[in-house]
């Protein structure tokens, strides 16, 4: 068929066109690409989280005197080595405050956590007022920021203490019966004996700090950055390829090629179909190249194939019609560098293309972008990315066929006008 000769031909002298391969190709690939390596620990790398253990030095002036049973002191000593907190803290327990304040000073340690003489008094509800100091390296946040918080956990349970006796205390003065310190020292051993099984009777760390899997974390970075990206760089190439592939027939009209045709027994309906025929396979070989290149260097998922293969029908149908509309208006090639550099950014922005990176952005945004076709084909593949089922991808086809088919049928319309 004389359409599919036209149709060949062009692609051929398109395909041989370095600017043409570059736009097609390697323009989408090379954005997507930069954000892949940039964001490598993002989307794809192996990175774990990474936190220095804290070196922290004890010291327990605590004296339970009669508190047989029951220490404070050694309790907070104990729930700081604790197996679970290991891979934060290094703990060596010193003898004197002095030494384990020089060793910060020098260094050798990053926190001091100095445990009172009167700690286990002052929990037990005596009445006194104490405090465990914490002396830090000032050059340090993250360590000593944690050890605070690991003590203030402790002593917040503790508060629980006092509230513990007091109650016992309360009921044993409703009963007539004297103040027993033995009773209240063992209401307060079995509380602090519950508070350090967590309250469930097992042993559970007071913090853990855990970062997502290279699974977790690859999902996310490709569904926040990467995936969004290239669809949004695929989109935009591939409009703008739509218009550089209509405007063949401005330039060749310009050339004298397109006038010498016409002169051909081959009917002018033949020759405008075949370069439009022309658009539409450069643009299915385009898609085709992006979608399976992406897939093998970046690890994208486009999602179903039916789904894929909706959005990229609808994708296709309207940048091809999209194309040849706006070419159509253009009366010769000096014209296209305004619209190809200015027109098409402007409406990819507007359609969105530009901020699918953004976090957050206000859901009014997404129904504004729906303003243009190019807000419509990023709906499609974000649904389609995001494993949606054919029927989710519907109505945005539709419209994009629509949009294609009015806009096509329009192109044609006054091209024909033009060359009759």
């Amino acid at each position: 068929m004389k359409v599919l000769d036209v149709a060949f031909k062009d692609l051929y002298r398109s395909f041989r066109n370095p600017f043409a391969l570059v736009m097609m190709f390697a323009a989408p690939l090379l954005i997507t690409g930069l954000l892949y390596f940039a964001f490598g620990g993002l989307v794809g790398g192996d990175r774990g989280f990474d936190l220095s253990r804290t070196r922290v030095h004890v010291v327990n002036l605590d004296r339970p005197g009669s508190a047989a049973g029951f220490a404070a002191g050694e309790m907070l000593v104990d729930f700081l080595q604790d197996e679970g907190l290991n891979e934060m803290l290094a703990l060596t327990v010193v003898e004197d405050e002095a030494s384990a304040r020089t060793a910060v000073d020098r260094q050798d340690a990053d926190v001091a956590v100095i445990i009172p003489p009167d700690f286990t008094k002052a929990v037990m509800g005596s009445g006194e007022e104490t405090a465990v100091s914490l002396y830090q390296d000032p050059t340090l946040a993250i360590g000593p920021s944690i050890v605070k918080d690991l003590v203030n956990h402790f002593l917040d349970g503790f508060s629980g203490t006092k509230i513990a006796t007091s109650v016992v205390n309360g009921q044993m003065a409703d009963r007539g019966v004297m103040d027993d310190p033995a009773t209240l020292q063992q209401a307060a051993g079995q509380y602090a004996a519950w508070l350090q099984s967590g309250g469930h009777g097992e042993t559970e760390s007071a913090l853990v700090l855990r970062a997502p899997d290279g699974n977790e974390a690859t999902a996310e970075g490709r569904t926040a950055v990467l995936e969004p990206t290239m669809a949004a760089m695929m989109i935009f190439f591939v409009f703008f390829m739509g218009a550089y592939g209509a405007e063949s027939i401005i330039r060749e009209d310009e050339e004298g090629t397109l006038a010498r045709l016409f002169t051909t027994p081959t009917p002018q309906s033949v020759i405008l179909g075949g370069k439009f025929v022309a658009v539409i396979f450069g643009l299915v070989i385009q898609i085709a190249v992006l979608l399976t290149t992406s897939a093998l260097l970046f690890k994208v998922n486009w999602g179903q194939p039916a789904s894929v293969f909706l959005a990229a029908l609808g994708l296709i149908v309207a940048s091809a019609g999209f194309g040849v509309l706006l070419m159509s208006f253009i009366k010769h090639t000096r014209q296209t560098g305004p619209i190809m550099g200015g027109v098409l950014p402007v409406m990819g922005m507007l359609g969105g293309l530009f901020t699918t990176g953004i976090p957050n952005l206000p859901a009014v945004f997404d129904t504004v972008t729906l303003a243009m076709p190019h807000g419509w084909a990023l709906r499609a593949w974000k649904l389609a990315m995001a494993g949606a089922q054919p029927g989710s991808l519907l109505m945005p086809t539709l419209v994009l066929l629509a949009i294609g088919i009015v806009f096509f049928t329009a192109g044609v319309f006054v091209f024909r006008r033009r060359f009759s």
